[in-house]
């Protein structure tokens, strides 16, 4: 059965410059997002950074994260368990490819259940695991049931001062995306870092998205939708360079160590490259729909039988199982 959010409280609006180049010389490209709730998803023209502008304050977003936020997206505990455990051993597997995964000490900045933490702790053995975690329900799942440390329930908090070179692994899996101010949060985690310590991101990928665009994609708990370009110049500007990225079903994802030469930010616009994405994402889900509107007997009726009798016979069952299969 599907789950039916409960009412979203009253929530405050206020207008934001584009965090990379600090204009307000936006274009907008939505107004409304997932649970019909008032999402206003604008585009920098000047650098392409997607971004919410207007979106909601921070108080309210605080107070969404603490108590409503479950509602929404952690309704089944069940269910949530399942999903971060496969997620964490995705994180695993890039982790364990592209660095070893050799870790002594790790922390999860949104660290929900705490799943991801248990489940890459079962793959290192004696792994310390800490998390930042403003739900008030899962922080208290993380450290009772996961056995974490709960180093701060604020990511805008001042957590680093107490935490110096601390970890050789701090964890984002689709929590950038959440962020009022990403770059300066970044800049918290580089120093919360070993020297050699290294932060794995994981965010959805603005160029390739997945789904309805207006009931699924935009989201108001989504402040960013970061492109390759924009979230490397994100992290440039917190002096962290990618080890390695990249994009895979839609998600965006990397591995990031500290580099002074990150600092050296292109200036590189995607706001034409994005906005054509955007159109041909459009193009492509207007044609499917119309596709699958046409019943299985029309639309084989519409096909000259001379065009039907060319086609190969592996390509004539990968279309029948596409119109069947709807």
């Amino acid at each position: 059965m599907e789950h039916v959010p409960a009412t979203l409280s009253e929530k405050t609006f206020e207008p934001v410059n584009c965090l990379l180049c600090d204009t307000s010389r936006t274009r907008l490209i939505a107004e409304v997002g997932q649970f019909g709730w008032p999402t206003y998803v604008s585009i920098c023209m000047t650098c392409g950074l997607v971004f919410l502008n207007p979106r909601w304050t921070k108080s309210d977003y605080d107070r969404f994260y603490a108590t409503e936020y479950d509602q929404f997206y952690r309704f089944d505990a069940q269910e949530a368990a399942e999903k971060e455990q496969r997620k964490a051993r995705t994180v695993w597997q890039r982790l364990k490819e592209y660095t070893g995964g050799q870790f002594k000490s790790a922390m999860d900045i949104g660290c929900g259940l705490g799943w991801c933490l248990d489940t890459i702790r079962g793959q290192v053995p004696g792994l310390a695991i800490a998390g930042i975690e403003p739900s008030d329900y899962c922080a208290d799942h993380f450290t009772s049931r996961i056995g974490g440390e709960l180093v701060a329930r604020d990511v805008d908090s001042d957590w680093q001062a107490a935490n110096q070179g601390r970890f050789d692994l701090i964890i984002f899996r689709h929590v950038l995306e959440h962020l009022l101010d990403p770059i300066e949060v970044l800049q918290k985690v580089n120093q919360a870092l070993t020297p050699d310590g290294l932060v794995y991101i994981a965010v959805p990928d603005m160029m390739q998205p997945d789904g309805s665009l207006a009931d699924f994609w935009y989201r108001c708990v989504h402040t960013y939708y970061y492109s390759e370009v924009t979230l490397s110049r994100i992290a440039a500007r917190a002096e962290l360079m990618p080890l390695v990225i990249r994009s895979e079903n839609s998600e965006l994802w990397g591995i990031f160590h500290k580099s002074d030469e990150a600092r050296r930010d292109s200036a590189r616009s995607v706001y034409r490259a994005q906005m054509r994405a955007l159109r041909a994402y459009k193009r492509a889900r207007l044609a499917r729909r119309a596709l699958l509107a046409l019943s299985p007997q029309r639309l084989t009726k519409l096909l000259p039988k001379t065009f039907k009798d060319l086609l190969p016979a592996d390509v004539k069952k990968k279309f029948r199982h596409l119109i069947y299969r709807h």
